[in-house]
């Protein structure tokens, strides 16, 4: 109807801690639509962050020299300046939270954050997007992460967990530079990726109601993105790359995203949900279907929520699905 307001989705990604920052940094260089915040305890570092707000929280507690690696001081830090930190988030429909499990501010100050949002407005969809630390780097850092990671799953709708274990078996043969910068650029593609199902024209639309029925109090997330030659390799690829021991077949549902160019048929844009409904047997499948006409190849990203994985539950000591 001519006149009628415009319903626009708005999100916000905050970068808690070294590597949430570094995300950020990223996804300034792709050009991500969405609004950023960095918040960080370390000075040095958070100048070098390309944010649209950047935080330096708990100058009180830590001088602006860093948690130390000690969760109780990152979440004194961010309790210390939570009133700017919230002021700073604002309301928006939804909120993706990133950082780097293992060390002090984003192990104990992700939590918090989530938390603070979810009493005061429950409305928001609250997705926590980690990393889970080598296990080579010690006990010290994989007990932080245990930590941070049970608090999170407990105020966050969706926590999407990359074991940093399996991202060593995957690309553990490149310098380390390009390793963490691998890593980077995959978490900023799956917020870019999120972003561009609400802000970018798509031939098949997947509408808020559908993301936040995928999103929504979903407990443990996974997600992978791909690429091939055809719309079923890159469905594959994405499924392979899911750096999280997940059995997709246990999944409750799954949100596939297809860019492709204008040739793509009917058939073949539905290989990849038929992939998931007819060989995974998942009887929730949101499926949305974008034109680009810079990709030579076709590119997925597939989240699945509802998630079991045998590592986590080992870690936590409870069911990590919920």
């Amino acid at each position: 109807m001519s006149g009628a307001p415009e319903a626009r989705v708005t999100m916000t990604v905050v970068g808690v801690g070294g590597a949430g920052c570094n995300t950020l940094n990223r996804l300034k260089e792709v050009g991500a639509p969405v609004k950023t915040i960095a918040i960080h305890t370390e000075a040095n570092h958070l100048k070098a962050i390309k944010s649209d707000v950047k935080l330096l929280v708990g100058e009180t507690v830590t001088g602006g020299f860093g948690s130390g690696g000690n969760p109780n001081v990152g979440e004194r830090a961010i309790m210390a300046d939570l009133d700017r930190i919230m002021a700073a988030i604002g309301r928006p429909h939804v909120l993706i939270v990133t950082g780097g499990l293992g060390g002090g501010t984003a192990s104990g100050g992700i939590a918090p954050i989530l938390s603070a949002v979810r009493d005061r407005f429950p409305d928001v969809i609250r997705i926590a997007l980690v990393s889970f630390p080598f296990s080579w780097e010690g006990l010290g850092k994989v007990n932080n992460a245990r930590y941070g990671l049970s608090r999170i799953m407990g105020v966050a709708d969706l926590t999407i967990v990359n074991l940093n274990d399996i991202l060593s078996k995957k690309i553990g043969y490149i310098q380390v530079q390009y390793a963490f910068k691998y890593a980077d650029s995959l978490l900023a593609a799956v917020i870019s990726d999120l972003a561009n199902l609400f802000y970018m024209p798509h031939v098949v639309s997947i509408s808020f109601a559908d993301f936040e029925a995928v999103v929504r109090e979903a407990g443990l997330g996974a997600v992978g993105l791909g690429v091939g030659g055809r719309v079923a390799d890159a469905a594959k690829t994405a499924l392979g790359n899911i750096l999280l021991d997940a059995e997709i077949k246990e999944a409750d549902s799954a949100l596939v995203y297809l860019q492709a160019t204008p040739t793509t048929s009917l058939e073949e844009a539905g290989s990849a949900t038929k992939l998931l409904t007819e060989d995974y047997l998942l009887e929730r499948v949101y499926w949305g279907f974008r034109i680009a006409e810079d990709l030579n190849e076709p590119r997925i990203t597939i989240i699945a929520s509802g998630v079991r994985s045998p590592t986590l539950e080992g870690l936590l000591g409870i069911s990590a699905s919920r």
